[in-house]
């Protein structure tokens, strides 16, 4: 096994190198890996980026690091190493929409500024008092964000901008469906949803794309932050 990771993000892929490193030297429980220093100049990645996956792998068992002497494999089974990627690949999944979301939500909210009617931004507003209400309440919210975001889209009035944000539509709706098995998830960007609101009604264009940064930012967090 020679070849270096080079593609990131990268906690999947290193989880992904230690089960085949394993497998193929036919390490057991209690065996020792290679350093830590071996280990990043084998794949090529940061002291940071294997500690982090080294640490995941350590929590549910698979390694055990013992200072001073080194990681060995642990108790873990190989079904904790399919659960553990299949999770990771979620969470990247989802970072990575999120970054394309940056991107295309700061040209769509000019958009919407410059081409919205009064009666969409009127019936944006409505979304917008449902939504805060059942926040408010601490009632279930997750189809009217759905609903407050895809609105936004559709007030672009730009069917190529709206078309491309749909073709990532099955992992975008991933957000509002509790993903990573968090329990009440985006609490830190919920309220923002109404300062955006104002932001577009008053058409200042900057302020509204700080405040969906903002708000995408607090998204990024919590997903950056889930640990399974």
């Amino acid at each position: 096994m020679t070849d270096k990771i080079k593609r990131t993000p990268l906690q999947s892929e290193i989880i992904r190198y230690i089960q085949e490193y394993m497998e193929e030297n036919g390490l057991k429980a209690g065996d020792r890996l290679p350093s830590q220093e071996q280990l990043i100049r084998m794949m090529g990645v940061s002291r940071t980026a294997l500690r982090e996956a080294v640490k995941t792998l350590e929590a549910r068992g698979v390694l055990t690091v013992k200072n001073g002497k080194g990681i060995y494999v642990g108790q873990g089974e190989d079904s904790v190493f399919l659960s553990l990627l299949d999770f990771a690949r979620e969470k990247e999944q989802l970072l990575e929409a999120l970054e394309v979301r940056k991107i295309l939500e700061r040209e769509i909210l000019r958009m919407v500024i410059y081409r919205a009617t009064p009666e969409e931004l009127a019936d944006l507003g409505e979304i917008t008092k449902t939504l805060m209400d059942r926040f408010r309440r601490g009632e279930k919210q997750t189809e009217v964000d759905k609903q407050f975001h895809y609105t936004i889209y559709r007030l672009s009035h730009n069917q190529v901008m709206y078309q491309l944000i749909l073709s990532i539509s099955s992992i975008m709706d991933k957000f509002w469906e509790f993903p990573l098995n968090m329990e009440d998830p985006f609490r830190e960007s919920l309220p923002l949803h109404e300062n955006l609101y104002y932001a577009i009604c008053e058409k200042k264009v900057r302020t509204a794309q700080a405040i969906n940064e903002k708000l995408l930012d607090a998204v990024y967090r919590d997903i950056r932050n889930q640990q399974q």
